[in-house]
């Protein structure tokens, strides 16, 4: 396990920022779907590319958090409760990207639908055919876990700017790329 007290590596890094990339746009694809009509081939396409994306979230989670698990992070800066409040956002931040594709998936499955990749494979199918349960499921993903991963954010770039700004210390700086 390589430790580092300074900075992220750069492989964290680009995980991080890419992450937000991935976030945008599965976000940017569901709220796209909306502008077309139901029979639009458009909105269709915008929906697959939703769960497609949701999917690669979930793969590019875990990677990131293999590479978590082999290199230490920085040390936190801040007092002992600012501390506390990064590792509980983090470790919830990590929570619901994970339970949002998860729920994602099984709601599809539960309404009797596929999720495919990109067009190149389906997943498998796990779960049968419930929609009472993908009815519960989709109130889970849009309603519950939705509105926590943008409190999460939120607090989590909030956070950044706070120690940028007001504490000026490099809590934000050690995780922007290299100049």
């Amino acid at each position: 396990m390589s430790t580092s007290s300074k900075g992220w590596n750069s492989v964290s890094k680009g995980l991080h920022w890419l992450f937000v990339i991935l976030l945008l746009a599965v976000w940017g694809a569901v709220e796209l779907h909306e502008f077309f009509d139901r029979e639009d081939p458009m909105r269709g396409w915008f929906v697959r590319l939703h769960f497609s994306l949701g999917v690669a979230v979930l793969m590019l989670l875990a990677v990131r958090l293999y590479w978590r698990a082999r290199h230490k992070r920085p040390e936190i800066q801040g007092t002992t409760w600012q501390k506390t409040v990064s590792k509980l956002t983090h470790g919830a931040l990590y929570l619901v990207l994970l339970a949002m594709p998860v729920s994602g998936i099984a709601m599809r499955q539960l309404f009797g639908r596929d999720t495919e990749f990109f067009g190149l494979f389906a997943l498998p199918r796990l779960l049968e055919k419930n929609p009472d349960l993908g009815k519960q499921l989709a109130f889970l993903h849009k309603d519950v876990l939705w509105p926590a991963l943008l409190i999460l954010v939120g607090l989590h770039i909030t956070a950044a700017l706070w120690h940028h700004f007001v504490k000026r210390d490099t809590t934000l700086t050690r995780m922007l790329p290299q100049r």
